[in-house]
C-alpha cells in the first residue's frame, strides 16, 4: 500500500510540475497560460525617457534627426506610455510583460493633432497591439505586429 501511495504521489507531483512549467513557458500551445502581463513592469524599461533613434516602416529605415523630441516614456505605476513624435504628443495604456519580452499597447489612447510638417516628425506612435521588445544596456527595440520597428536609446 505504501508503494502504491508513493507512486501515485510521485505521478501527481510530476504532472503538477509539468503543467506549471508549461504554463510558465509562455508557449501558445493548448493548455498553457499566456505570458504574465500583470507583473510589475521592469525598471529597466519604465521611468526613463527613451529617445527615438531609428524607425522602420514598410522596410524603409529612417534615422531620427539629432535633437528631435521624438521618444517614449513608460510609467510603471500608472501602466501608461507617453510620447512625442517630433510634432504631436500622445499617450495611453501600455503594459510591459513581466519578462520584458513584449509591451501591449491599448485601451484609451489620446494624441494631439497638430498639423505640422516638421522634418523632426517620425512615426513612432505605437498603433496598438502587442510589440516584441528587446532591451540592452541603452537600447529598446520595439517590433509591432505590422513589422513597424522603433529603435530607441536612453
Amino acid at each position: 500500500m505504501k508503494r502504491t501511495v508513493l507512486l501515485v504521489s510521485t505521478a501527481l507531483a510530476t504532472a503538477a510540475l509539468t503543467t506549471t512549467s508549461a504554463a510558465q513557458s509562455g508557449n501558445d500551445g493548448p493548455g498553457t497560460a499566456p505570458p504574465d502581463i500583470t507583473g510589475v513592469p521592469s525598471p529597466d524599461i519604465t521611468g526613463v525617457p527613451w529617445r527615438a533613434h531609428t524607425v522602420t516602416v514598410d522596410g524603409v529605415t529612417q534615422t531620427v534627426p539629432k535633437g528631435s523630441r521624438a521618444g517614449l516614456e513608460f510609467d510603471a505605476d500608472e501602466r501608461t506610455v507617453t510620447g512625442h513624435d517630433g510634432c504631436n504628443k500622445f499617450g495611453g495604456k501600455a503594459v510591459v510583460h513581466a519578462d520584458r519580452s513584449a509591451i501591449t499597447f491599448g485601451g484609451e489612447y489620446r494624441s494631439t493633432l497638430i498639423a505640422c510638417h516638421s522634418p523632426d516628425s517620425v512615426p513612432i506612435n505605437p498603433s496598438g497591439g502587442t510589440y516584441d521588445a528587446r532591451v540592452t544596456a541603452d537600447t529598446l527595440t520595439l517590433t509591432g505586429p505590422d513589422g513597424h520597428v522603433i529603435t530607441l536609446k536612453r
